[in-house]
């Protein structure tokens, strides 16, 4: 038996292999040409068979579901490093700070996320703790002075496609130009600077992403 286990684990170590190299690919295809991206063309960036493909993921939404369990790991770390912090302040520009940067390094992550027909998919209990540690930092960021009234986790969305879409624009020529319009962004946030509450209210989460799918 144990001269066997060799030549067992070796397929299953060559399919996560591609398994992987197909996730990446799809991450870099879906980040240059959006939803409208094809099985043909993450097939062709990965240097593979149409049919390899197939054979891993049945349709795009099956890949997208693959690449939405990869990348919401990183949303959840940004989300709950910054709730450990125990200053509201800090613990708030923590949270908008790294979402937007996940959006700047990673623009497919909009398309995962809010592409079309993705919301419906979200897992309700993943949105459901997201909501509520996002806007327990918000609350207790408004409650130390800390935020400007009427922020809510709809705008570090809409935030975060907006850097990305610099980001984007910038990438051939200053890669890390975001992290500027990042800081004005977070650096606006605070009070100090406008106490105002903002006006008008975003609009509610689902038309939100609705609406995104139709720009991404």
């Amino acid at each position: 038996m144990p001269l066997d286990a060799p030549s067992t684990r070796r397929p299953r170590a060559d399919a996560e292999r591609n398994r992987r190299r197909i996730l990446d690919a799809a991450s870099t295809v879906f980040a240059e040409r959006g939803p409208s991206a094809t099985l043909s063309d993450v097939a062709a960036q990965a240097g593979v068979g149409i049919g390899t493909i197939y054979r891993k993921f049945p349709d795009k939404v099956a890949l997208l579901d693959a690449l939405f369990d990869d990348k919401i790991g990183a949303v959840m770390t940004v989300v709950d490093d910054a709730a450990a912090l125990s200053d509201p302040g800090d613990a708030f520009r923590s949270y908008l700070f790294g979402m937007i940067a996940l959006h700047a390094q990673d623009r497919s992550l909009a398309t995962v996320l809010f592409g079309p027909d993705r919301f419906d998919r979200f897992p309700a209990e993943i949105s459901d703790r997201l909501a509520g540690v996002a806007d327990a930092l918000i609350d207790a960021a408004v409650a130390a002075d800390e935020l400007r009234p009427g922020f809510t986790r709809q705008d570090t969305i809409a935030l975060g496609v907006m850097i990305s879409t610099l980001a984007m624009a910038y990438r051939e020529i200053e890669p890390d130009l975001w992290r500027r319009y990042a800081a004005l962004v977070v650096d606006g946030t605070r009070p100090s600077i406008a106490t105002a509450a903002l006006d008008p209210r975003p609009l509610e989460f689902r038309a939100m992403a609705e609406s995104l799918s139709r720009i991404l």
